[in-house]
């Protein structure tokens, strides 16, 4: 495993802090200029979407679509970066605070989640992009039913 260069490792760091500010921000084109063009996603350990290979685009539209009127907070820590002959592999923790709007300060009108990504990186017209996306979800907790991304069709809920 070689080394990763420092410029490297701050170049990729900033990618996801665009990439999770995109989500906070509901800024689908940020969101959109941090993906590879094909973006292997695998969100099964929260009870989502299974590993799949999807453009980027069709991943920001699926957040898009995923319509919710919640206030979010994405924070990410202990990124480790390592340098494989494919390309870069991340791993980093994070913690996802989802309020509704018309929070009051009681009752459940939250749905927080914890848990670890696990990235890959490419470079792509001289920048680095998200490659592949996987996420292991810890633990949630709050009023599931707020979050989009946990309801299904028939109303039922996925576990998470």
């Amino acid at each position: 495993m070689e080394t990763l260069d420092a410029l490297d490792h701050i170049a990729i760091n900033d990618v996801l802090c665009r990439f999770f500010l995109a989500f906070d921000e509901r800024d689908w084109s940020a969101m959109e200029n941090c993906l590879a063009h094909e973006v292997f996603i695998d969100y099964a350990a929260s009870g989502r979407e299974q590993p799949s290979i999807m453009s980027g685009a069709e991943f920001v539209q699926r957040r898009r679509d995923a319509v919710d009127t919640l206030s979010k907070h994405h924070s990410f820590s202990n990124l480790m970066l390592a340098k494989e002959e494919e390309g870069v592999r991340g791993r980093c923790n994070y913690l996802i605070l989802r309020f509704d709007r018309d929070f009051k300060g009681e009752g459940e009108d939250f749905y927080h989640s914890c848990g670890a990504y696990e990235f890959r990186f490419g470079k792509a017209d001289g920048a680095w992009k998200i490659t592949s996306i996987t996420q292991r979800a810890l633990r949630s907790w709050g009023n599931r039913q707020l979050h989009g991304g946990t309801r299904k069709a028939d109303g039922q809920h996925t576990q998470a």
